[in-house]
């Protein structure tokens, strides 16, 4: 944080959902605002959208500069895992058709 003169702003929950900043001045995508707390805590973020203005304040969405964006990286659902397994007790070996016990005999 060694820029000092960025903009400065204060988190804002935006309609979306997500977490953004509220700024009185003017400012534009791309540009690089501090975001302070009532608390105090600070950090850097950059503009990636501006999603409302009416002169004497602006609200926009960020992406923090401290912090990486991570990508989502897949991972299967849990009745993905399953899919082969029917779930019932089997009428053969008494044994739930599962996983950990293996496929019942209807589903060999």
């Amino acid at each position: 944080m060694a820029n000092t003169d960025n903009t400065h702003a204060s988190p804002c929950k935006l309609q979306s959902g997500a977490w953004g900043a509220k700024t009185k001045t003017k400012v534009q995508e791309g540009q690089i605002v501090t975001i302070t707390t009532r608390g105090g805590k600070s950090w850097e973020a950059r503009v990636t959208q501006v999603v409302w203005s009416d002169g004497r304040a602006t609200i926009v969405a960020t992406e923090s500069c401290d912090r990486p964006v991570v990508q989502p990286t897949y991972r299967p659902r849990q009745q993905d895992h399953y899919a082969e397994y029917c779930g019932y007790v089997c009428t053969v070996s008494r044994r739930r058709c599962c996983a950990s016990n293996g496929p019942c005999h209807d589903c060999e």
